[in-house]
């Protein structure tokens, strides 16, 4: 059995890093820090705690965003259900409404489609 958290890092693929950028920074009032790193575009979610593990947008021509493939939940939300009310009234496709999971004991998820098109996974301990 691992000793540490097994996730360190995700990348979460963009065409367009404006749009992506401000898509998240406009649901769910997020910094990101943008760089660029050899022919790859960044945009590094910021967090007060530098150990933990983070998420990245990245544009690259090896990237495609998708529906399909891995998803990666977030939190970024202390609550699930008020934030997929406000995601849904702005537009957004909401595939997964918000779900418990083992009757809650292990908290809420729902999934949503992005800017870009990708699926993305939010977690919350609380609806």
């Amino acid at each position: 059995m691992l000793e540490h958290q097994p996730l360190v890092w995700a990348e979460i693929a963009v065409t367009d890093m404006d749009r992506a950028v401000a898509f998240y920074q406009r649901h769910f009032e997020v910094s990101f820090k943008l760089e660029t790193m050899n022919d790859m575009e960044m945009a590094i979610l910021e967090s007060t705690n530098e150990e933990n593990a983070t998420i990245g947008l990245v544009k690259h021509e090896m990237m495609k965003p998708s529906l399909d493939g891995s998803t990666v939940y977030l939190h970024l939300t202390p609550t699930l259900n008020a934030k997929v009310s406000e995601l849904e009234q702005a537009g957004v496709t909401i595939l997964l409404p918000v779900m418990p999971i083992s009757d809650g004991e292990c908290g809420y998820i729902a999934i949503f489609v992005d800017s870009e098109g990708n699926k993305v996974g939010l977690w919350s301990k609380d609806l």
